[in-house]
């Protein structure tokens, strides 16, 4: 991604609203321009990503109906190269495992600290073609 215009297109699969309002407020310190867009199931996220992907994917890993594994594996069979951050309260060797082989670039335990997401997404930017702005 170039260009000043050009903003950073990130996904969250969240279905707690609470949780994924919390995380969007917290990334308004990644200090680059980005557009966050929130769906509450891995199935909207397929959705919208059909209709023009995005750039970083967050999800949860224990979503109603497919588990946000699942997609990361779906897209990344369509085609998907995007950085993906899986997030759960379900931490185990198994679901360690399964995001190693799906390769997920970037695995938190709930629960974790805002500014530990940012940073975690702000180490990501580079893979991306994004370079921080205001650098923090």
């Amino acid at each position: 991604m170039t260009g000043s215009e050009q903003r950073l297109r990130i996904l969250l699969v969240e279905d707690d609203n609470h949780i994924g309002r919390v995380i969007e407020l917290a990334l308004g310190e990644l200090g680059v321009p980005y557009e966050f867009v929130t769906v509450l199931s891995a199935e909207e996220g397929l959705e919208l990503w059909e209709q023009q992907p995005f750039d970083l994917l967050l999800t949860d890993y224990n979503l109603r109906g497919m588990t946000g594994l699942k997609l990361v594996e779906t897209l990344t069979e369509r085609g998907s190269t995007a950085p993906t951050v899986l997030v759960t309260a379900y931490d185990s060797v198994e679901v360690r495992r399964e995001a190693r082989a799906r390769k997920v670039s970037a695995y938190l335990s709930k629960p974790f600290f805002m500014d530990e997401l940012v940073e975690t997404v702000r180490g990501l930017l580079p893979q991306i073609g994004v370079h921080e702005v205001n650098g923090a």
